[in-house]
């Protein structure tokens, strides 16, 4: 049977620069020229200072675990299971969502993850990787 087409995003004229930077293997976001805060999703106005100037500034491509899924059950044939799913805290503290790279053995709340790139043919697309040798313990608050 063949493998089935891989759904893209389709750039618009707001998110296009966020995709036009992944040509590059670059992560940029929204940064608001009036107060400096990083802002994801993409919005026309600062959600911190209400302004609406704003430049597309490069980001780290790290930062930690902030929630993950395991998906077992296939809901496109393009993503053949299992594979895991992260919710990444930015160093800059907005929050992406994407595919971990590699095995979820040992991944955990709070892991150090690394941005890596998937070359597809009509858009590179941010991955997300485990780095250093193992994640951190989990820590409960109390």
């Amino acid at each position: 049977m063949p493998e089935a087409p891989r759904p893209y995003p389709r750039p618009d004229r707001d998110t296009g620069p966020f995709w036009g930077a992944q040509q590059h293997h670059e992560l940029h976001l929204q940064r608001c020229s009036g107060c400096a805060a990083f802002r994801f999703p993409v919005t026309p106005l600062c959600p911190e200072c209400r302004s609406f100037d704003f430049e597309w500034a490069p980001c780290s491509g790290r930062g930690k675990v902030y929630s993950y899924t395991v998906v077992h059950h296939q809901t496109h044939p393009a993503f053949p299971v299992p594979y895991t799913i992260v919710l990444v805290e930015l160093e800059e503290g907005q929050r992406l969502i994407g595919q971990l790279r590699g095995s979820s053995d040992g991944l955990a709340i709070g892991a150090p993850v690394g941005v890596e790139w998937e070359d597809a043919p009509n858009q590179p697309l941010p991955v997300w990787v485990i780095e250093g040798d193992s994640p951190p313990t989990p820590q409960v608050s109390e």
